[in-house]
């Protein structure tokens, strides 16, 4: 009977993500994100605050996307209602607004947690369901890391070719 793979099993600690307040700027962002693939990891970066106690809450993430669209969305409200319409040095432009933006502007905030005694395919439907790459897990209501879409791929690939016949 084949075992079921749990969630705890795939997730990465927080400690291996830089915390950035929501105060900061996307610029401050950036910078992280720059050092993180400059030692291989994954660019994505926790978003946290103090709560009255001084305890640290995890408020949302910033991925690629987030700066990315985020920078995109100034321009793309007029875009909405008229068609884009493009320019010489827009992007340089649009960067230079967009790293101004405060990261609570362009976070993704947390939508969803998930246990990390639940099964991957929990994992899957919400990660589906919410239309987000990664989620906070929770053990006994306390983040203790996060899953990533890439790390539910790397399994399933794995999984699948043990499974390819050979010769085929």
């Amino acid at each position: 009977m084949p075992f079921e793979k749990i969630v705890n099993e795939f997730m990465r600690p927080l400690n291996q993500y830089p915390v950035l307040r929501t105060g900061q700027t996307v610029s401050t962002a950036l910078n992280q994100i720059k050092k993180s693939l400059r030692r291989n990891k994954l660019p994505h970066l926790i978003v946290a605050e103090n709560d009255a106690s001084g305890a640290e809450i995890i408020k949302g993430f910033i991925t690629p996307s987030d700066i990315v669209f985020g920078m995109a969305e100034h321009f793309l409200k007029g875009a909405e209602k008229t068609g884009p319409i493009f320019w010489e040095g827009q992007l340089e432009t649009e960067c230079r607004f967009a790293v101004q933006k405060r990261i609570e502007e362009v976070m993704t905030p947390i939508k969803v947690c998930i246990r990390d005694d639940e099964m991957l395919m929990e994992a899957i439907f919400l990660l589906k369901k919410y239309q987000v790459d990664l989620l906070p897990v929770v053990h006994d209501d306390e983040v203790i890391g996060l899953i990533h879409l890439e790390d539910i791929l790397k399994q399933i690939a794995h999984m699948a070719i043990k499974k390819i016949p050979t010769g085929i």
